[in-house]
């Protein structure tokens, strides 16, 4: 009985630690799609805006929030 206990503890962790593995994989690749969108197709236009900024071309964009925070 004892060994019982044991193996279906065991198998139950590992299909716990499964699922869990599936899941992670699953929301890691949902926020790539979500948020690697302009990075991957737009890319050459995000790195010309940076420069622009850099350079003093163009702001950087502030919201609202962050403009009534100043010090």
């Amino acid at each position: 009985m004892d060994t019982i206990s044991t193996l279906l503890t065991t198998t139950l962790s590992a299909l716990i630690l499964a699922v869990m593995a599936i899941e992670i994989k699953r929301r890691r690749q949902k926020l790539r799609e979500v948020y690697d969108v302009l990075d991957s197709e737009y890319r050459h236009v995000v790195n010309e805006l940076d420069s622009m900024v850099q350079s003093g071309d163009i702001k950087p964009y502030e919201t609202f929030h962050s403009l009534h925070n100043k010090h």
